[in-house]
């Protein structure tokens, strides 16, 4: 009887084990707001630089720019430079692959703040806000792919407005980088005037060329 009753001992005392390593593991599988973003930027470390064609197209009210055709080189973390004939009306930080690095400072601190669907897929939304006495005076809204770790959409605030929208579509290239294809960003009325009405840039990428050794020396222009 006595052996019994320590071999139930046992078995309950390993059960309690179980459940609570189970618990334990399914508490650990939520990162951070901060892991997040960190997962992301090591997602992006792939990709050291592009050559890619970039077509612009802008749609605001008395605004006449014609559709553009350029091309764009990128070279990790934040050298452009880009070939246009004619005015380009072009968003960079979606030449950056959404510039992470520059909105992930020093003054900043990441904050989950919800998970969900968005464009079909599955993502965390991570909220950027500056510290305390920091430079930052606006908070960001990051809305980052849960399987990939690419970011699918950003909000800018300041306040209460919001000031910019930008959403990206990606597509594998090569078979192994997940880059940009299409951006849309939108920009609310008010933002650039009193008397603005919302804009929209929309810029798509093709003809992608990845990893090609791009010299520091066809950014000195842009330095």
């Amino acid at each position: 009887m006595l052996s019994r009753q320590r071999t139930f001992a046992q078995s309950a005392a390993l059960a309690v084990l179980v459940v609570v390593g189970i618990a334990a593991s399914g508490f650990a599988a939520t990162p951070s707001g901060m892991e997040i973003i960190t997962k992301a930027l090591r997602t992006q470390s792939g990709v050291q630089d592009y050559v890619a064609t970039v077509s612009v197209t802008v749609d605001a009210p008395n605004v006449q720019i014609p559709r553009r055709t350029m091309t764009v080189y990128y070279k990790a973390p934040d050298k452009v430079h880009v070939e246009s004939e004619g005015l380009a009306v072009l968003p960079r930080d979606a030449l950056l692959l959404g510039n992470l690095r520059k909105h992930l400072q020093e003054n900043t601190t990441a904050n989950l703040a919800g998970s969900g669907t968005l464009q079909g897929r599955p993502v965390y939304c991570v909220k950027l806000t500056p510290k305390e006495g920091g430079a930052g005076q606006g908070r960001v809204l990051m809305w980052i792919d849960s399987e990939r770790y690419l970011l699918v959409k950003s909000e800018i605030w300041h306040g209460m407005n919001k000031a910019l929208t930008v959403s990206f579509t990606h597509a594998q290239q090569s078979g192994k980088y997940w880059m940009p294809t299409n951006i849309v960003c939108q920009i609310p009325g008010g933002v650039l005037g009193d008397e603005a009405q919302p804009a929209t840039i929309a810029v798509s990428f093709s003809n992608y060329r990845v990893n090609v050794g791009l010299d520091d020396s066809k950014f000195a222009e842009e330095d």
